[in-house]
């Protein structure tokens, strides 16, 4: 699985599964299965993300979401 887009997102992706192995794993698995094929999450600074799916390539791609 490749991830791309925003270094911080990936950053906080890999600081979350540092933490929180199953959640991440929830995460993942919730992006490939949702409708939309994103999920998000927020960091340790409080800044929020989203994971998208991509179901033709299998990379995920991080974006921050704006409040």
């Amino acid at each position: 699985m490749e991830f791309l887009g925003d270094p911080d997102g990936i950053a906080a992706l890999k600081a979350l599964f540092a933490k929180d192995k199953p959640y991440v794993k929830f995460l993942l698995n919730e992006a490939k299965s949702n409708t939309d094929y994103t999920a998000r999450f927020s960091g340790d600074d409080e800044r929020k993300w989203a994971v998208v799916f991509d179901p033709h390539t299998a990379k995920l791609t991080l974006k921050p979401v704006s409040s």
